[in-house]
């Protein structure tokens, strides 16, 4: 149950991440010291969020079963 409310945690840290990335509006980000595009940032948030979400799902089904 913990590790399915960790996910649940991470998915909603994702979707603040993107929309605070996107009333910024700046074109580069850092990350890992290096200067990149803001949407391959928001991209890799967005594959982060979904990715939890799905594990957050199985998780959530197998303890129904």
């Amino acid at each position: 149950m913990r590790n399915k409310n960790v996910n649940l945690f991470i998915v909603a840290f994702a979707v603040i991440t993107i929309i605070a990335s996107l009333v910024k509006d700046n074109p580069t980000n850092d990350l890992f010291g290096y200067e990149v595009d803001s949407w391959f940032v928001r991209i890799l948030w967005l594959l982060i969020g979904l990715v939890s979400y799905k594990r957050y799902k199985d998780k959530k089904e197998e303890e129904a079963n």
